[in-house]
């Protein structure tokens, strides 16, 4: 009896796990978001608000992004494209957060806000599948080194962090 009970228990248990297993068989990484498009075009940046040599920055992470997620496959001409992104600066600026202990009249760390809207636009229709979405980052900057180097510095992450966010705006479900 010892035999087939030990015999029924792994039976059980390997049954257990194989059930438990078929479950994973579809899992992939990612979010998974399904979208309705396949090619999509980044049109050329406006800009609203000055941020010196920020609009190369930006779209090359923008762009880097989208390649990155691998869901969709970015074209150079918008009537190649299914659907067109289009994104406007409209507001940079700095708020004093640190001041420097030595003199209170000095700030020791800003932080920078970058302020954007962005709109999706189906290429065949001309359909607005979202219009005007404000995308804000916020990054702190230290001026040990200098406010405008530390500025400077401070661009290539906003801009990282502004394409995640609008790749997360633009692939996932909204």
């Amino acid at each position: 009896m010892g035999s087939h009970w030990r015999r029924g228990v792994f039976i059980s248990g390997f049954i257990t796990l194989f059930i438990a297993l078929g479950g994973c068989g579809h899992y992939q990484l990612g979010s998974g978001g399904k979208v309705t498009f396949s090619t999509l075009y980044v049109a050329p940046l406006k800009m609203r608000a000055l941020v010196p040599q920020a609009q190369p920055i930006i779209v090359a992470q923008i762009r880097d992004a989208f390649i990155q997620d691998g869901r969709v496959d970015l074209v150079n001409l918008s009537d190649q494209a299914d659907v067109s992104l289009h994104v406007t600066v409209r507001d940079y600026h700095r708020e004093v957060a640190t001041v420097r202990p030595g003199d209170t009249g000095l700030a020791r760390k800003f932080v920078i806000t970058l302020t954007t809207e962005a709109t999706l636009i189906e290429t065949a229709t001309g359909n607005e599948l979202f219009h005007n979405r404000t995308i804000i980052v916020k990054r702190d900057v230290y001026t040990d080194s200098g406010q405008q180097q530390a500025e400077y510095q401070i661009l290539p992450l906003l801009a990282q962090d502004l394409a995640q966010k609008l790749t997360h705006a633009v692939l996932d479900t909204w």
